[in-house]
């Protein structure tokens, strides 16, 4: 006589329903997220090379930050040097107009002190907490025009207002290409024009001092092309900048979509799996369910 019993059966049956159930479950939780896997264990052999990929995304990714603000600062820069020459080209007009005709009612002082004030003003320009035109010394303001001298005619070069240093901001935006972006307010242009300022703040319309209007409108000049160019090489920055942002742009979307490809699920193969594992799980409740029907006393 055989003796049969279903109990071990029913438990070889039951864990492998246990199994089938739970990479059910593990391919519904992937078909809900769009992920393979919530976990680096999850993805097997391309763990490897998913942390590689996005640990050179996250590089990309800082790359693409100092380069966008690099070219945030020098189209600040760019925009506030325009205004310069605006000044610049005004303070012009004014001391044209001095050495051609009598202006005794213009008050040369109260002018010269203005344009003194808005071009330390633009000179002393911050973004995020940083003077732009302060070279390193990005947290001290690098204009201070009442320590200017007073002028001379002929005049000499007088950069007592500045407290920065001769550093050229710079930003590293590939392992062997660095770009130098800034300006300093030391360099001639700045110089120039607050120089001519300074002249025009001490002339008197009563007793005009055409050596002195001279002295002013031709500084005023050099300081307009000087500015000028100053403007041209930011733009040039700028554009350099620009492009390369695009580039590091287009290298991060292309990683991300990679990375993408990656972790993300397969929507018709796993609808197809859980299908499978769906069809698999029933077969074997429907099989337990017929064991655990079995009794002994069928079988004597």
């Amino acid at each position: 006589m055989e003796r049969v019993s279903s109990a071990g059966l029913s438990q070889v049956m039951l864990r492998s329903s246990m199994s089938v159930q739970a990479k059910l479950a593990e391919k519904e939780i992937a078909q809900s997220s769009g992920l393979v896997s919530d976990s680096y264990a999850g993805l097997g052999s391309s763990s490897g090379k998913l942390i590689s990929m996005e640990t050179s995304l996250a590089q990309l990714q800082t790359r693409a930050d100092t380069t966008q603000s690099a070219l945030d600062r020098t189209e600040s820069m760019y925009s506030a040097v325009g205004s310069m020459v605006d000044l610049v080209t005004s303070m012009r007009t004014t001391l044209s107009a001095a050495s051609a005709e009598s202006t005794d009612s213009v008050d040369y002082a109260t002018i010269g002190a203005n344009l003194l004030t808005d071009l330390a003003d633009l000179m002393n320009l911050q973004s995020d907490g940083r003077y732009l035109f302060a070279g390193s010394q990005t947290q001290t303001e690098p204009v201070d025009v009442s320590a200017l001298t007073t002028p001379t005619v002929p005049s000499s070069e007088d950069t007592s207002y500045y407290s920065g240093d001769d550093v050229v901001q710079s930003v590293k935006i590939s392992d062997q290409t660095t770009i130098e972006y800034g300006v300093t307010a030391d360099s001639s242009g700045f110089e120039k024009a607050l120089r001519a300022a300074n002249i025009l703040s001490t002339l008197d319309s009563s007793d005009l001092d055409e050596d002195a209007v001279a002295e002013a409108f031709d500084l005023a000049n050099e300081a307009m092309d000087d500015l000028l160019a100053s403007q041209g090489l930011l733009s040039i920055n700028a554009s350099r900048l620009e492009s390369y942002q695009e580039q590091i742009d287009s290298s991060v979307s292309l990683l991300t979509d990679r990375i993408s490809d990656v972790k993300a699920v397969d929507t018709a193969q796993v609808a197809v799996e859980i299908a499978q594992y769906q069809n698999t799980l029933e077969a074997s409740y429907s099989a337990l369910g017929k064991v655990n029907q079995l009794n002994l006393i069928d079988y004597l």
